[in-house]
This record gives C-alpha cells, sequence and structure tokens, in this order.
C-alpha cells in the first residue's frame, strides 16, 4: 500500500508538471488573424495626407491588400510671399498658384513578410507592392485682391479666382493676401491616372491583435495629361516621391 501511494504521487506530480508545460506552450502559440485593417498618415516629397488598408492573408507570409488613400500635391517652386507695399495686416500667399491639387489613390497588392517577429517586443519587416488607379482633383486657388477706387491713394480688397491672364493680377504688389480656401469647391476638375508603389513595413506592436507600422518606400503617379498648379512654370503630368507612413488598426478573424 505505502509503494502504492508513493507510485500515485509520482504519477500525479508527473501529470502536474506536464499540464505547467502544456500550458506554457499553449501560452506561447500565435495566433495567425486571417484579416487587418488599419489607417494612418503619411508624407511624401509633395504634400501629406491619410490612408486606410485591408488586408487578408492567403498564406502565413503573404496577404492581399486594398488601400485608399488622399494626399495633397503641391509645386515645387511654390513659395509664399507678402505684399510689403500695403500698410495693413498684408498676409502671405502662393503668388501664380492656379489650383490646389489633391490625389486620390484606389489600388491592389501584395504584401510579403521578410523577417517575422522573433518575440512579442520584436519587429516584423515586410515589402509591399501597390498598383491602381489615381484621380487627380484641382480646386482653383483664390486670392484677395487689390482694387482701385476713384481715389488713387485708396484702394479696396476684393475676392478672385486667379488668372493669370487678368492684367490686374500680374505682380505681388496686387494682392493684398489669400482668398477664402472654401470658394471654389463647385469648380473642381478630374484628372484620371494609375500609381504604382513600392515600400518596405515595419511592424512594431507588443499586443497581437493590434498593428502598428512605420511604412517607406516610392511612389510614382501618372496621368492622361498635365495637372496645372502654377501660372509661368512648368507643371507636370507624372510625379515620383519618397513617402513614410504611420499606420494604427487590428486584426480579426
Amino acid at each position: 500500500m505505502k509503494s502504492f501511494s508513493l507510485i500515485s504521487l509520482f504519477i500525479f506530480c508527473c501529470l502536474g508538471s506536464f499540464a505547467q508545460d502544456s500550458a506554457a506552450v499553449a501560452n506561447d502559440v500565435t495566433i495567425l488573424y486571417r484579416k487587418e485593417n488599419s489607417f494612418g498618415l503619411t508624407a511624401h516629397g509633395g504634400g501629406f495626407g491619410v490612408l486606410y488598408r485591408n488586408a487578408r492573408h492567403v498564406s502565413v507570409w503573404r496577404k492581399r491588400v486594398i488601400e485608399c488613400e488622399l494626399v495633397s500635391m503641391r509645386h515645387p517652386k511654390q513659395t509664399k510671399v507678402v505684399n510689403e507695399q500695403t500698410t495693413g495686416d498684408a498676409k502671405p500667399f502662393f503668388f501664380g498658384k492656379i489650383n490646389y491639387v489633391y490625389l486620390l489613390r484606389a489600388g491592389y497588392g501584395m504584401q510579403k513578410v521578410i523577417f517575422g517577429k522573433a518575440e512579442k517586443s520584436g519587429v516584423e519587416v515586410r515589402y509591399n507592392l501597390f498598383a491602381g488607379g489615381v484621380l487627380g482633383i484641382t480646386k482653383p486657388v483664390y486670392n484677395d485682391v487689390l482694387v482701385d477706387t476713384d481715389d488713387p491713394n485708396i484702394k479696396t480688397v476684393a475676392t478672385k479666382k486667379y488668372d493669370p491672364e487678368d492684367p490686374h493680377q500680374q505682380d505681388v504688389a496686387d494682392f493684398y493676401g489669400p482668398g477664402s480656401y472654401f470658394e471654389g469647391f463647385d469648380q473642381l476638375t478630374l484628372y484620371p491616372g494609375v500609381y504604382g508603389k513600392f515600400s518596405f513595413s515595419f511592424e512594431y506592436s507588443t499586443i497581437h491583435q493590434k498593428v502598428a507600422i512605420i511604412e517607406t518606400g516610392i511612389v510614382a503617379d501618372g496621368f492622361l495629361k498635365t495637372i496645372p498648379i502654377m501660372a509661368n512654370t512648368k507643371n507636370n503630368q507624372y510625379y515620383v516621391n519618397l513617402f513614410v507612413s504611420l499606420l494604427w488598426g487590428g486584426k480579426k478573424n
């Protein structure tokens, strides 16, 4: 009976040890969530914007990704100037700028893991390829223009759409400053095109159900015709920019 008790105690201890080991293994198991949604901010050589991504695993190391992105685009030669001849509180404005430009991208891509996380506090390195359609959206620029009155020493201010052909909008001295940004939304013009993107991303979230990503890469946009941004200077039909993005989101099945 004493031997049986000792054997029973030994078996009980072994089972307890095995259960603890099994629990430890279970706690170390990584669950593969099939769906991933993320939102983020992006900045590139010509502006900044926001983006959204929806990703689905097709294998352990590969995902199919759909993205939507809205970014601003500036001309490399646009600079703010001030009419220093006015006695009032003149404001800086973009002299010669015809349109504000925004790019709306929607594309499909593939993401592949290069290095997985060794532990929760590690970093997963991926590369990404995207291609899709892009829509250039222009909104005309309005400025506050100085207008002559009956008194040659007095001028009034009128908000006008910038027109490089207008003889009263040919010099910095003709302007008081920028007009309301909200003028001109009824005069939007669309420029269809295509885009492609290649990037590396670094996922560093310490919570398995969440994602936190830093991404950097290159993006190219091409349009059917030139988008007018500035007057009296060359405008582009094709754009190539480096970018960096920050994304946050979650995973689920």
